[in-house]
């Protein structure tokens, strides 16, 4: 900010500077390249701040940047602890959906969460709880499921 100031602060000089300059230049041809030359000063003094920032961004190619000082472990794992909990929340009322959409209804779902080495969550096992009057239907479930989830649900009756 303080270069922005210096900068304005400068071309307010130049212009008051130049203004006076011209009054007292003398008229005809005279003027004309006091005219011309206070013009070159000022648009020299209006973009120098460009030849600047082509200085910061040749520095900036230069620059590096190192991730590891600026990782924080202890919101990357609340972050990866919300994500399971959402993504588990999410699977379990599309199971119940499913289920539903089958007429057969369930007392609990439960899916494990696991976190493969690439750091991506996976889903470890999916158990689904039933009533005891659904016990025949157990085959149907697990059918119905592992065409939704992909794997072999855990089917427990309670």
């Amino acid at each position: 900010m303080q270069n922005v100031r210096e900068w304005a602060y400068t071309v307010c000089c130049v212009c008051v500077i130049g203004s006076m300059l011209s009054m007292i230049a003398p008229g005809g041809i005279g003027k004309r390249l006091t005219g011309m030359a206070l013009s070159l000063m000022t648009l020299c003094v209006l973009f120098r701040p460009v030849s600047s920032t082509r200085e910061f961004l040749l520095n900036l190619k230069n620059y590096s940047f190192n991730k590891n000082e600026y990782v924080n472990s202890e919101l990357e794992d609340e972050i990866e602890k919300n994500a399971k909990s959402v993504y588990s929340s999410y699977l379990e009322e599309n199971i119940t959906r499913v289920l539903e959409g089958a007429g057969i209804s369930c007392k609990t779902i439960a899916v494990t969460m696991d976190n493969s080495e690439d750091g991506c969550i996976s889903i470890g096992q999916v158990e689904v709880i039933i009533k005891n009057e659904d016990v025949d239907k157990t085959e149907e479930i697990k059918e119905l499921l592992r065409g939704y989830i992909g794997f072999e649900p855990v089917i427990s009756v309670q």
